[in-house]
């Protein structure tokens, strides 16, 4: 093998080195000892010593002088080490700097919302969220639960806080439980319920009902008809309204009563009265969805802070 050879092309050569090979190189150098390197890599003594033999080999010079306990640099090796340091130096100083600059991109995250469930813990945590992340725009869009499914499949919106969406595909999509709810009757304050701790679903019977529309909760319209009709009566429904906005401002304004989650509360509070009914037993979780082959950082955190404040959501909500 041909040994002397000018430093210039030994530098050409290092240049195309792997920073795998040249961090083996240097660490061999810094401890003078090869099972040392091999620790200090997480890794065994016989491949750094294959990985320092292929160096040799590629530029052409003996980097180290074996001897019996160490291993020393040669004039090529010494040359060499103060090279491979800058240029592992360089790669780190580039990859901090594409990093930082990645974090001072305006990013988006669109977030699909149902606004009664998620109003009293929504903007304290995007508020949370955005100290972090100031570089993050939250585009946030109230939808009903089909239209949520509807849009992430799309790729419309990056996540959904959303109730139970069984035909989304589970080996494309996160699902983590966010809060569980249970229903509540929502009396305007003039009924001569309002003023109970608890009421029992039988003494609703001659009220007239106003229930969110059925298609946008089918499940859930379903098991409270199911629940009446159990203890003895069928709801008189005189009305379906479609957000719980107006099923509120109905209510308060006395044309009739209605079931729906105890979140409601958050936002009828002022105008209704939302008494626990103890035997219409039907959880009600809301789930955060989102794509599992998401690889952006920015979305991976808010799901991490999403997840980590769920037991701090539903202490919240638990608070009667």
């Amino acid at each position: 093998m041909q040994w002397n050879v000018g430093y210039s092309k030994i530098l050409d050569n290092v240049e195309k080195m792997d920073n795998k090979t040249l961090k083996t190189f240097v660490s061999v150098a810094r401890h003078k000892n090869f099972s040392a390197a091999a620790n200090e890599l997480h890794s065994v003594q016989p491949t750094v010593s294959r990985h320092i033999s292929d160096l040799e080999q590629q530029l052409g010079v003996k980097l180290f002088v074996r001897t019996t306990h160490v291993v020393e640099l040669t004039k090529a090796g010494e040359w060499l080490l103060p090279e491979a340091v800058n240029i592992l130096a360089n790669e780190k100083r580039v990859k901090k700097q594409i990093t930082q600059l990645d974090k001072n991109i305006e990013q988006k995250i669109n977030i699909g919302y149902l606004a009664t469930a998620c109003s009293f813990f929504l903007p304290c945590l995007l508020d949370q969220y955005s100290e972090q992340h100031s570089n993050v725009v939250a585009n946030l869009h109230e939808m009903a639960g089909q239209q949520q499914e509807d849009a992430l499949i799309e790729g419309e919106i990056d996540v959904a806080f959303s109730r139970r969406q069984p035909t989304l595909d589970g080996n494309l999509f996160h699902v983590d439980k966010i809060y569980s709810d249970h229903l509540v009757a929502v009396l305007p304050f003039s009924h001569p319920l309002s003023c109970r701790s608890s009421i029992d679903l039988i003494e609703l019977a001659n009220d007239k009902f106003i229930l969110f529309q059925r298609s946008l909760w089918i499940e859930i319209f379903d098991h409270i008809l199911s629940q009446c009709q159990e203890v003895g009566f069928a709801p008189n429904i005189i009305r379906y309204p479609e957000n719980m906005h107006n099923l509120v401002m109905s209510v308060s304004s006395g044309q009739g009563i209605s079931i729906a989650p105890s979140c409601i509360r958050f936002v009828a509070e002022s105008t209704c009265a939302c008494i626990p009914i103890p035997k219409l037993e039907h959880a009600l979780p809301l789930y955060l969805y989102y794509r599992r082959a998401e690889d952006k950082e920015h979305l991976k955190e808010f799901a991490s802070l999403c997840i980590k404040l769920a037991s701090h959501i539903q202490e919240r909500l638990s608070i009667e």
